[in-house]
């Protein structure tokens, strides 16, 4: 993987990458990690969530709608740093003097310095604070890693009410994956949708062909416009398959899988999930609908790789 990232193939994190690896509570195995994730990666990364989901919702808004009434421009997507994955934009860390920022053109010395202490910075923030760091991050700084856990425990919450719904009243595959669809849109892109129609002055109800006499009159071209947005799709494909088997219990694990694989295989020409997210996107055909290729072991990788390197 080092070789191939030498040679151009890209291996980008994405925010689940450094969500996940905060979690781990041996400093030892998480900066072992963090190293090895840095030196293969580069510290290239997915952009934010939120740039990449706009473009998707505005992507379907344009085949469904018809508005806005140009195909949406595709953003960037790949760049470095954790706060091109957080905000989708490049926060890179600049020098500055006594008499402002240094222009690094008259001191080309402090270039090279500059972009080692940026890399050294991002090495650091994937690998996290030390133990000994906390009490004064926490005092200083306001840090407060427990807020992300419990925004993630939540939404585990609601795929665990849900579940418990669906054990008193079975219902079929296709009206699971419709009120799954609806729940995926309500709980994750609820704000995102509603700023976008008052953007764009869409009646949601008018463009669905909603008549409020046949409440399911406008099922058919919701569920098409939701399913023009990839990494919803994706998500919903994925729960779908998981809600089916009521003797399985919903994990925090599966939903970062979940929030790692929506995101990257519209965009990623490799993916390597564990055997049985695997076998979930290929059940729903993901793999195909983007391009992407799936992987079911991390063995089976390095052919991929030379694949990419002699097609690209």
């Amino acid at each position: 993987m080092r070789t191939a990232s030498a040679d151009g193939v890209v291996f980008p994190l994405s925010l689940t990458h450094y969500f996940e690896t905060s979690k781990i509570t041996d400093p030892r195995q998480k900066f072992d990690l963090a190293r090895l994730m840095a030196s293969v990666s580069g510290c290239r990364t997915l952009r934010s969530r939120q740039v990449l989901m706009r473009h998707q919702f505005l992507q379907a808004m344009h085949e469904c709608f018809g508005r806005p009434t140009f195909r949406p421009m595709r953003p960037q997507v790949l760049g470095t740093g954790v706060m091109w994955a957080v905000t989708g934009e490049h926060a890179a860390l600049a020098l500055h003097g006594p008499t402002g920022k240094v222009d690094l053109d008259a001191a080309p010395e402090l270039r090279s310095w500059l972009r080692q202490v940026n890399q050294y910075a991002e090495f650091q923030i994937l690998a996290g604070p030390r133990d000994e760091e906390l009490a004064d991050l926490r005092t200083r700084y306001g840090y407060r890693p427990e807020i992300p856990l419990q925004a993630a425990r939540s939404r585990l919450e609601w795929e665990e009410v849900f579940a418990r719904l669906l054990a008193d009243e079975p219902i079929s595959r296709q009206e699971l994956r419709v009120r799954i669809q609806a729940r995926e849109m309500a709980h994750e892109h609820s704000d995102l949708l509603t700023e976008l129609l008052t953007e764009y002055r869409l009646d949601l109800h008018r463009a669905v062909g909603l008549d409020p006499a046949r409440p399911r009159s406008g099922r058919k071209r919701m569920v098409a416009f939701v399913d023009r947005i990839p990494s919803v799709r994706i998500a919903v494909d994925l729960k779908t398959e998981l809600f089916r088997n009521p003797a399985r219990a919903w994990k925090m694990s599966a939903l970062h899988d979940i929030d790692a694989l929506s995101e990257a295989l519209p965009y990623c020409h490799v993916v390597v999930p564990d055997a049985d997210m695997a076998d979930l996107l290929n059940r729903s055909k993901a793999g195909q609908r983007s391009g992407t290729r799936i992987v079911r072991k991390l063995q089976e990788l390095p052919a991929e790789l030379a694949a990419l390197r002699e097609r690209f």
